[in-house]
């Protein structure tokens, strides 16, 4: 019975270790989706003529940032929007980086 509670206890701390690793270096789920909501809010309102698909989120954990690289319907703009904190931030440029 005892060596039951030792196992149980050892394969509780190594699933923990291993959620917050996974946590650490793919960022939380629910947030990274919340950021992809706020980028598309953002192209919306600042570039309603346009129609962009997002193409993939990103984790930077050494900042706690999202980066969501987008793309234009017609493939003639893309760049990658970074969010941390639920904002966009823009450090060395605006978006469109390539049109």
């Amino acid at each position: 019975m005892k060596g039951k509670a030792i196992f149980l206890s050892v394969l509780m701390v190594v699933l923990l270790m291993s959620g917050f690793i996974y946590f650490f270096f793919n960022g939380n789920p629910i947030t990274k989706e919340k950021s992809r909501e706020i980028v598309s809010s953002y192209l919306e309102e600042n570039y309603p003529e346009e129609s962009f698909k997002i193409t993939n989120i990103a984790y930077y954990p050494g900042e706690g940032t999202y980066i969501v690289h987008v793309i234009s319907a017609n493939e003639k703009i893309e760049g990658n929007i970074d969010v941390r904190n639920g904002r966009i931030i823009t450090e060395g440029g605006e978006f469109p980086f390539r049109e």
